[in-house]
């Protein structure tokens, strides 16, 4: 098989989704955890750090920080875990599931992956588009949040048409003002809402089902880049211990401080939308036209690292489309996804859960395949070729555990991704065809 450039250009195409040398690796451990801190700021984890606490949830302030640890530790191990075959072969997501579910049912599974992305591309632009439109209303009284929406998506469109190394250093650069920031919200936050804070802690709250869906939401809203990181960590050098320092150092702890900001914002001010609740609590204009301007780089960041990069690989592997052209389709699809819908309370941890219903068994297939089946021993040769079109195995195993998953869609992926994991492990040791199929299996 050929190795062609695989940097990401706004020209490139299908071959550049072939194996990344070691040599030509984009990320040090550097700037690989300042990439990642600068793109944690995600919004939506704010929010749902918002939605431990009343109006909309039913914990108190204990309960919320068992939560958060769990999902912390949680999030981190599961980047661990599925970054390395990226890491190690230096393929994509997309190629990682092709040996799970086939060369063309590696497409089916990754639309699974992809349209969340889309939806969450389209909600951080008008998280952002929000708080321009706040700047922009402060400043001069002028106030049109829906030029502001298209002018974001075309603004990220731009950044991102140019490909891998636009998008690691814009993320890299950033890290240090997103830092300095979180501290700050972080202060003032518990300055401001002291007394609510405190009265939050000691509120009866409740250790059933709230508390577990409570750890679904927190996990299932970074699930999907779990999923995909071999797309960035393909790019990361392959040394020791850069694998869990990398995303231990550069996730965890950014991870931890979004979730605390949206639990604190939550009891100190009681305000679900993300940008009422922290202008609430600054002192004044001028510094709220300064946070303003924070999230709004806060959702450049995250949107090209999570949510842009994903589906444009994907129409880029599926259709042979080149990255720029891509990275237009997906700017243009997130503007149709309603995201002024999807951000209202009732709705949004009910969409986390729905599409955490198969992200979970998705991701329990890819780890039981590479870990457990073939024993972190891939035929990177044969991945690259359509001989094994659909793994019914692996589809199967996704749609059975998809279906558990709604059923209790409250908890989805902690029970769709065992399940799933389970059944794709099994019907290797016991199914005649892919016992055979695992036995014949040559190492790259």
């Amino acid at each position: 098989m050929g190795h062609n450039n695989t940097d990401i250009t706004s020209s490139s195409k299908r071959e550049s989704l072939n194996p990344v040398s070691n040599e030509n690796r984009l990320f040090g451990l550097t700037t690989y955890i300042t990439l990642w801190i600068s793109s944690m700021v995600v919004i939506q984890i704010f929010m749902i750090g918002q939605s431990y606490l009343p109006p909309a949830g039913k914990l108190n302030l204990f309960q919320a920080g068992v939560v958060t640890i769990i999902s912390a530790v949680l999030t981190g191990a599961l980047f661990v875990i599925n970054s390395k075959p990226g890491l190690v072969y230096g393929i994509p997501f997309i190629v990682q599931a092709r040996s799970s579910f086939g060369y063309n049912g590696a497409r089916i599974a990754s639309l699974i992956r992809v349209l969340p992305a889309v939806f969450w591309y389209g909600i951080g632009s008008w998280i952002g588009a929000a708080a321009i439109d706040y700047i922009t209303k402060t400043i001069w009284g002028y106030s049109n949040i829906w030029l502001y929406f298209i002018l974001f998506q075309v603004i990220q469109t731009m950044i991102a048409y140019f490909g891998m190394n636009s998008i690691k250093w814009f993320d890299s650069l950033l890290s240090i003002v997103v830092l300095g920031f979180l501290i700050y919200i972080t202060v003032q936050l518990i300055n401001v809402g002291g007394l609510k804070i405190a009265s939050s802690w000691s509120s009866e709250g409740t250790w059933g089902m709230p508390f577990y869906a409570a750890i679904t939401a927190s996990v299932g809203v970074l699930i999907t880049a779990v999923i995909n990181n071999g797309d960035l960590s393909r790019y990361l050098e392959n040394k020791p211990r850069y694998n869990w320092i990398g995303h231990l150092v550069g996730i965890v702890p950014m991870y931890i401080i979004m979730l605390v900001i949206g639990v604190l914002a939550a009891a100190a001010t009681g305000i679900w939308d993300p940008v009422q609740a922290l202008v609430s609590v600054i002192p004044n204009p001028a510094v709220a036209v300064a946070m303003m301007i924070f999230i709004v780089v806060a959702q450049f960041t995250s949107n090209l690292t999570i949510n842009i990069k994903p589906p444009a690989l994907v129409l880029m592997e599926t259709f042979n489309l080149s990255w720029g052209v891509s990275v237009i389709i997906v700017g243009i699809l997130s503007i149709v996804t309603f995201p002024w819908l999807l951000i209202t309370s009732s709705a949004f941890n009910t969409f986390i859960a729905f599409y955490s219903a198969f992200l979970g068994p998705l991701l329990g297939i890819l780890i039981a395949d590479y870990y457990l089946v073939h024993k972190q021993k891939l035929n990177i040769d044969a991945l690259y070729q359509d001989t094994i079109k659909y793994n019914w195995l692996g589809l199967g195993s996704l749609i059975i555990g998809g279906v558990f998953g709604i059923v209790f869609l409250e908890i989805s992926w902690m029970v769709g991704l065992p399940i799933s994991a389970f059944i794709y492990w099994a019907g290797y040791q016991f199914l005649p065809s892919y016992k055979a199929q695992k036995s014949g299996k040559v190492v790259a």
